[in-house]
């Protein structure tokens, strides 16, 4: 790769990002705007299949659901095949995040209806009550996702069916590259991008609190929320 422009807003900046995703948007960008850019994935999902979630894979095609809602593309990943039917049948898609929403379009070719700026309080503020005699709402989600979204959709009125697809764990200590952990750990990184709440639990355990002169920036308020929890100081919140 070629060095970055001196011109370039992040030149010579060094970034530690706590995943590791082929061609990643988040990195491609940083990049671009100049940085020097290391990726370290602090978690791994696993997918979780079950009959119940095999059942709403072939409901949500028949279009059964009046809405389905994803916090990420990996609960978007779990029922990606029944998208294209289930909104050729009327089912409208929520997203959390324009990360998500981007995902969806990509992957599945559908459009989403209505996306939340980077948290699920967010989506819950423009999401609409039902009509009387609704088909209920679909969310495929995280193992460890709080009840903020299904809760908040019940206290609307909907009939809501939340479904476990994947989870997520910590790596192991022995799997985090010796170098990138040293260059953390010495206070040699300008900044640290944590993308999700997994990787703020995850960061203090393998790698110890950021030094003083490390900047977090988290994308979105729950990841954010979840950091501060850890005895992480945030120093930016982005949306997405």
């Amino acid at each position: 790769m070629s060095a970055p422009l001196m011109s370039a807003p992040l030149c010579e900046r060094r970034i530690l990002l706590t995943r590791a995703k082929p061609d990643d948007a988040i990195a491609r960008a940083l990049r671009l705007a100049g940085a020097h850019v290391d990726a370290l994935a602090l978690t791994v999902s696993t997918p979780l299949e079950s009959a119940r979630l095999d059942a709403a894979r072939d409901r949500l095609a028949d279009g059964e659901y009046a809405w389905v809602v994803f916090s990420s593309w990996r609960a978007a990943r779990a029922v990606v095949s029944s998208l294209p039917r289930a909104r050729s049948l009327g089912t409208r898609i929520a997203a959390v995040g324009e990360a998500t929403a981007r995902w969806i379009s990509d992957h599945a070719g559908a459009s989403v209806d209505l996306t939340g700026a980077g948290s699920a309080a967010a989506l819950l503020e423009c999401f609409p009550a039902p009509a009387s005699g609704a088909r209920p709402v679909l969310i495929p989600r995280s193992a460890l996702a709080p009840d903020t979204l299904p809760g908040g959709l019940r206290a609307l009125g909907w009939s809501v069916e939340a479904i476990d697809a994947y989870t997520t764990a910590p790596v192991a200590a022995d799997d985090c590259d010796a170098d990138i952990a040293g260059n953390f750990r010495a206070g040699r990184y300008d900044a640290v991008v944590l993308t999700a709440s997994s990787q703020a639990r995850a960061l203090p355990p393998l790698l110890g609190l950021p030094p003083p002169s490390t900047r977090v920036v988290t994308i979105g308020a729950p990841t954010a929320a979840t950091a501060r929890g850890q005895g992480i100081a945030v120093a930016a919140q982005a949306s997405s």
